[in-house]
């Protein structure tokens, strides 16, 4: 499905749906990029709940978050530990991305129910090279926004910005640590009242 990002264009996906799923995702990397992108993988899903109807997180089960343990290259770098926060016993004690990824389809609510949203379009690119590798099917959601450039466009921003940058420029303290998906996820949804309505 083609987004506009318009307020009303926006606002009328709201009306359409009852949840946004709010998602952000870690995934293994080095400083000298000695991991290709084709061969990073998911070391971490948070994943928060809101309702569309006052774009509040919905009461219950209402996050999803869960570290991964890579296979391909499962010792994490240095970099990578300091740059989320995410440790090596954290990733080898972990499931892996097939029985985590499963464990998050079935927290999602019922397909078109939602809409699914992130910072930026890296994350869902990032879901499909895993499911890839381990034999899953393509993870297509029916509605997809990027938040970061709905952000950029109705605070008519002429770039978009990172997702700490867009806190500042709203007034709104930054959560816990940056690069953790969970904490990543939170501050994203501080702010889809500047995004909507």
């Amino acid at each position: 499905m083609q987004i506009t990002y318009t307020k009303d264009a926006l606002n009328q996906l709201l009306l359409n749906h009852d949840y946004l799923v709010v998602i952000d995702i870690e995934h293994t990397c080095t400083a000298d990029g000695s991991i290709p992108p084709h061969e990073r993988e998911i070391i971490e899903i948070g994943a928060i709940l809101v309702s569309t109807k006052n774009l509040t997180i919905v009461s219950g089960v209402t996050e999803f978050n869960a570290f991964v343990s890579p296979e391909k290259h499962p010792t994490l770098s240095q970099f990578c530990s300091e740059l989320t926060g995410i440790s090596q016993s954290q990733v080898m004690k972990a499931e892996n991305f097939s029985q985590v990824f499963n464990d998050f389809k079935i927290w999602l609510p019922e397909e078109n129910s939602y809409i699914f949203s992130c910072w930026g379009g890296y994350d869902l690119i990032q879901i499909n090279i895993d499911c890839t590798k381990h034999n899953l099917e393509e993870f297509n959601p029916a509605t997809v926004i990027n938040l970061k450039k709905a952000f950029a466009k109705t605070q008519q921003l002429k770039t978009q910005v990172g997702l700490r940058r867009a806190l500042e420029l709203s007034g709104v303290n930054l959560e816990g640590t940056q690069h953790r998906a969970i904490y990543d996820a939170r501050n994203t949804v501080k702010l889809l009242p500047q995004i909507f309505r």
